[in-house]
């Protein structure tokens, strides 16, 4: 299974079954690696996979956005089961990093947001 892809400044993480402090930092080592290399424009969290979080995600999912943003970048998350949505509803994400339930969903938003014309 892909854990990430990247195509024309799009990156989309598929992120693991559990993602506590163990898959966050190996997460933000890979990331650190792939922003050193790629000009990344639109990261898109993939929620398909996640049953658990911890605030190592919030942590790993706030971090990127910084990355991301700093760079007149947008930031989403994907396909969030009722247990995550309730964790990240509680921390506030969703104040900077907007949910959709699909993926032509966040090509529309791409497209208000004016990042396709």
């Amino acid at each position: 299974m892909k854990k990430y892809e990247v195509s024309d400044g799009v990156m989309i993480y598929y992120l693991p079954q559990e993602l506590d402090h163990y898959a966050a930092e190996k997460m933000k080592k890979k990331t650190d690696h792939i922003f050193d290399e790629e000009e990344i424009k639109v990261l898109i969290f993939d929620f398909g996979k996640t049953l658990f979080m911890d605030s190592s995600g919030i942590g790993l999912l706030t971090g990127r956005f910084r990355k991301v943003h700093d760079k007149g970048g947008m930031v989403y998350v994907l396909n969030v089961n009722n247990t995550i949505d309730k964790v990240l509803n509680m921390s506030g994400i969703y104040r900077i990093i907007s949910k959709c339930d699909t993926k032509d969903d966040i090509i529309n938003e791409m497209i208000k947001g004016g990042y396709y014309e």
